[in-house]
């Protein structure tokens, strides 16, 4: 199943991701170059649209872990990690697991040193699974910045103004459920016990968010 919310993506990317571990180039990328999405774009291609200009990835400028606390069987991590993003303004948004089975948050950082900008964590519960499926952030630009990121009950966070400081949090982020806020808050934990979102959120061109969910 899959929902929407009509918004609109515009930014830039200049990342490598090794191990559990995320780092960044302080790369200047031409804002035509989306990359706002797990594996860039709505399709997953994970192709990027500029053939020449790219740095060569010959160091790490800084690093910051993804997983704080990975949970290893014989020497294998069976979790696939979300994608970290850059916004236009050369911010990093980070999908961060917390926990040993679960817990997560979403860090913005600077690109060009690693430093936390603004962090937020999610009660986003994982669906039933065997490999720990993807929990993934989507950038948008239009009406106005934003990053979603998964929570409870098939719902998703939002968070204005990705690349700075919010000194009002009730100004700056809030709450979006496909069935309606009323709804959710009424049965709230049954929509938390059944509903749960089992795909990394993703944009289209337009800026629609998408994604999958299960219901026991």
């Amino acid at each position: 199943m899959m929902r929407h919310w009509n918004r609109r993506l515009r930014w830039a990317i200049g990342l490598t991701l090794a191990g559990v571990f995320a780092g960044a180039v302080s790369l200047a990328r031409p804002a035509s170059d989306h990359w706002s999405n797990f594996a860039r774009d709505a399709q997953h291609t994970a192709r990027s649209q500029l053939a020449t200009g790219a740095q060569p990835l010959n160091r790490v400028i800084w690093s910051t872990p993804v997983d704080l606390d990975p949970q290893f069987s014989d020497g294998e991590l069976q979790i696939h990690y979300g994608s970290p993003l850059i916004t236009a303004a050369n911010t990093v948004i980070v999908p961060v697991k917390t926990g040993a089975t679960g817990g997560f948050r979403v860090d913005a950082r600077s690109a060009a040193d690693g430093s936390l900008i603004w962090s937020l964590p999610t009660d986003y519960l994982l669906p039933p699974h065997g490999w720990t499926p993807v929990f993934g952030p989507v950038l948008t630009t239009l009406p106005q910045p934003r990053v979603y990121f998964p929570g409870p009950g098939g719902t998703v966070y939002f968070r204005k103004q990705p690349d700075s400081v919010c000194s009002n949090s009730h100004s700056c982020q809030g709450q979006l459920a496909f069935y309606g806020l009323k709804k959710y808050h009424r049965y709230q934990s049954a929509y938390d016990a059944s509903v749960q979102i089992d795909t990394p959120l993703t944009a289209d061109p337009k800026g629609n968010i998408y994604f999958g969910f299960t219901v026991d």
